[in-house]
């Protein structure tokens, strides 16, 4: 099974309008099967190198966790990172596809247990 993202939002910036922070951006990826109905949301936080010191913690190494610096804050970017990124993942099943995603980006259902 193959995963490919369905749609990117963000709650903190108007993605279509193209008015961006300079700095970081939290964004949630919205992926699912390929060719197959639904997705989930994945979320990451966007930097620059710039910005990437005021937001990791040096005491604190999960503070870098789902964290993704680019030269800048820019969708077709992120677009490009997340797609280059799941061309090459493929697993048995959606649950272990998104698992090994959720290593790059908090998954909605991390530390879910029915």
């Amino acid at each position: 099974m193959k995963a490919e993202l369905k749609y990117i939002h963000s709650p903190d910036a108007d993605l279509e309008q193209g008015a961006l922070p300079q700095d970081s951006l939290f964004v949630q990826l919205m992926i699912g099967p390929v060719g197959g109905r639904g997705e989930e949301s994945f979320d990451l936080t966007v930097c620059t190198p710039e910005a990437r010191d005021n937001l990791v913690d040096a005491s604190d190494p999960d503070s870098a966790r789902y964290l993704v610096v680019l030269p800048r804050i820019d969708t077709a970017l992120v677009k490009r990172y997340v797609d280059d990124l799941l061309r090459n993942l493929e697993r048995p099943t959606w649950a272990e596809l998104a698992e090994e995603i959720g290593h790059i980006a908090r998954w909605e259902f991390h530390d879910y247990r029915p």
